[in-house]
């Protein structure tokens, strides 16, 4: 009788013991079920792919050779633009997990796309980390070689400086080419840079508009947006709050007071000043699923337009010059 109780009781617990194991491993599946789902959330890149770990504040993968004009004001004896090229993306999110090395090209040319060559060339430079290179007889600069460290959030900045007389005639351009050379995954970033004066007679000019390529807005889970243009002012930027919110980053990093009304359409008001920054990269984020009818309101990728509803506008006021 002994021997047949404790023969009973040890397959109890072998009968338990399996029980608990299969509980156990049942929760450890769905855990890695729960953490498998929500890995595959996509995130929205200022860049495109992987370029978004390759970043400047005037540089672009958009492969166009349309030129930007900084514009400058009267007072300003020599017009410099300060180019940055980072291993971040513009809005800080995190840096690349690797050294990257590449070379910085600028070539110098006109409107056309004509090298500027001779005494002309000569009132150009571009200075980095303490060593000024001017074209002189030559239209194109090179600094090879450059190391961006994966050890934290690095930047590499480059000072264009441009003839004076550019400010009135604005016929002389720096196409800026930084091409990397140890990750074919990194796609090279350039542009095309020229300077302009604007007096209070110009009229300055600020718009935004939508710059991700995707063919549907309904393919993305998150937008990025542009605002740029010439001259000093007020814009105002508005919002469905109801489709998006802003990115934390670019509210706390501009200090921006949002109101909101009832119907949940948000407001917020930045100054702007070319002769500063000519450019603002914004990211919005859904705040509910993808709607059906969402559409671009436009081939330019101007607005996103929900049954005549737009997510985000945006208006300038140019600032009322004050005599001295």
């Amino acid at each position: 009788m002994k021997d047949q109780f404790i023969k009973k009781l040890k397959r109890s617990w072998l009968a338990l013991w399996i029980a608990f194991a299969a509980a156990a491993l049942s929760t450890i599946g769905v855990l890695a079920a729960y953490t498998s789902v929500s890995s595959v959330k996509r995130v929205v890149s200022t860049q495109k792919g992987a370029g978004m770990l390759f970043s400047s504040n005037y540089l672009t993968t958009d492969e166009n050779d349309l030129p930007r004009t900084i514009t400058f004001s009267s007072m300003e004896n020599s017009p410099c633009v300060t180019v940055n090229v980072c291993n971040y993306p513009q809005t800080l999110i995190k840096h690349n997990d690797k050294d990257i090395t590449y070379t910085l090209t600028v070539e110098l040319m006109d409107s056309n796309g004509n090298a500027v060559t001779g005494e002309e060339a000569a009132k150009y430079s571009v200075e980095y980390n303490g060593e000024k290179k001017t074209f002189g007889s030559n239209s194109k600069i090179e600094f090879s070689l450059l190391k961006l460290m994966a050890d934290d959030f690095n930047k590499h900045e480059f000072v264009l400086t441009f003839d004076k007389s550019q400010l009135t005639k604005s016929d002389i351009y720096m196409r800026v080419t930084a091409t990397p050379t140890n990750q074919a995954e990194l796609k090279p970033l350039s542009a095309k840079l020229g300077v302009i004066y604007i007096n209070n007679n110009t009229s300055a000019t600020w718009t935004g508009t939508f710059i991700d390529n995707a063919t549907s807005p309904k393919d993305l889970d998150g937008f990025n947006y542009r605002l740029s243009g010439s001259g000093e002012g007020t814009v105002i930027l508005t919002w469905d709050t109801n489709y998006v919110d802003i990115s934390p980053w670019f509210k706390n990093t501009y200090d921006l007071t949002i109101s909101k009304d009832s119907s949940g359409r948000a407001t917020a008001t930045l100054k702007v000043n070319s002769a500063e920054k000519n450019q603002y990269d914004i990211q919005f984020y859904r705040t509910n699923g993808i709607n059906s009818a969402e559409q671009w309101s436009d081939g330019n990728h101007t607005d996103i337009m929900v049954t005549g509803t737009g997510f985000v506008s945006m208006s300038f006021t140019q600032s009322t010059a004050t005599e001295n």
